[in-house]
């Protein structure tokens, strides 16, 4: 696994889910949600220390609104304190109260301690002793020497412990073949330079079928219709609770889209306890907006609108565009969302907006999972000239 999806993993998002189905536990969410609090502390600890341990510059702690993301400059600073102790002693707690099964594996305990202590001496260090106005930790970096030890693995033809002899063999190819070369990013001057002269072919489909003439199913606008108007209340469960997480950023998008205030106050209401808004509150630093309940109502209908369509129709032409005109010719009627601006010109832009920016994800992903089922394989012409393809 690579390091952005493992660090997705210890994301406030998941954090947010996973507290939100703690407090609908027994309601809309399973009974056993009631008992992850110990997983949400551990997320909680990981992502804070994925955050410190990751600061790239100056600015982003500002524009984050996260005091954990900013840069070092004070020896004293609070985060070291909680570094070297906190999070030690949190790991060291773990250890003993959890199976050696549910723990870390041995070298991932030692990582983790060893990377703490150091960065923390070694921020110490640069701060005292070397008078650096400012750290950044995410400069210590050990990225070369592992893909260097991995290249050393590689040429070895295996992923064993190596001795002396293969690692010296190791070196001595990566020299005579010219394999490693200098990044444009160091701070080492390269004297010659390496570029493949052939690229890789593969084989493309020449026979594309035309698609028929496609039919938009009538049974998606009807659904969209009956949602909208419906005085149904529905319950706070977590596919609600994200519909209302997406109504937020929606919101946003109106309010620097659209200049006319009785728009935004439609889609925006001010921060509440509400149950539906569990997602956004638990992840909010003060920037986030909380959409109203009707536009939760027609993102409702709107979701269920595309999956309808893409149930019946799964080959029509320009699905999007097709998406919006249909949506948008049936909210237009609807008495939802409706401006005290009375320009039919005016609402339609107001809700074309809404229906493109929800939509336009929701068929990206659909596209995204379908390419992912049917790509098996990938068939080339040619030999690759690079041994990493033939990983794919």
């Amino acid at each position: 696994m690579s390091v952005r999806p493992a660090v997705q993993i210890f994301s406030p998002p998941v954090t947010a889910a996973l507290q939100y189905m703690k407090d609908q536990a027994g309601h809309t969410c399973d009974i056993e949600f009631a008992s992850v609090g110990p997983t949400v502390e551990f997320i909680k600890m990981m992502c804070k220390w994925f955050a410190v341990m990751d600061v790239s510059n100056t600015r982003q702690h500002i524009h984050k609104n996260d005091p954990d993301s900013r840069h070092f400059s004070d020896v004293d600073d609070a985060r070291l304190e909680w570094l070297e102790v906190t999070f030690l002693e949190y790991l060291k707690k773990l250890k003993t109260e959890s199976h050696p099964d549910n723990f870390f594996s041995k070298e991932t305990y030692h990582a983790l301690v060893l990377t703490t202590t150091s960065n923390v001496e070694c921020i110490r260090f640069l701060l005292a002793e070397r008078k650096f106005i400012f750290v950044l930790t995410r400069k210590f970096s050990s990225d070369p020497i592992e893909a260097l030890f991995g290249l050393l693995r590689r040429t070895a033809g295996n992923n064993d412990a190596m001795d002396m002899t293969s690692v010296i063999c190791g070196l001595e190819k990566m020299l005579k073949t010219g394999i490693v070369s200098s990044s444009a990013q160091s701070n080492v001057n390269c004297s010659t330079s390496f570029c493949s002269t052939k690229g890789i072919s593969s084989d493309v489909t020449q026979n594309s079928s035309r698609p028929a003439k496609s039919f938009f199913p009538s049974a998606a606008e009807e659904r969209l219709q009956e949602l909208c108007t419906t005085p149904r209340q529905w319950l706070p469960n977590p596919e609600v609770a994200s519909l209302a997480l997406i109504g937020g950023y929606l919101a946003r998008v109106v309010t620097e889209k659209v200049s006319c205030e009785d728009c935004i106050n439609l889609v925006e209401k001010p921060k509440g306890n509400a149950p539906v808004d569990g997602l956004i509150e638990y992840q909010d630093r003060g920037g986030l907006k909380y959409p109203t309940k009707e536009l939760i109502m027609v993102l409702i209908g709107l979701k269920r609108f595309v999956d309808i369509m893409l149930f019946h129709r799964k080959a029509i032409a320009k699905p999007l565009e097709a998406s919006v005109e249909r949506a948008v010719a049936v909210l237009v009627d609807l008495p939802v969302l409706v401006c005290s601006n009375r320009d039919p010109k005016h609402r339609r832009t107001f809700l074309e907006l809404l229906v493109r920016k929800f939509v336009k994800p929701l068929l990206s992903n659909h596209a995204l999972n379908i390419t992912d089922k049917n790509f098996v394989a990938k068939m080339y012409l040619k030999k690759p000239l690079s041994r990493k393809v033939l990983k794919m």
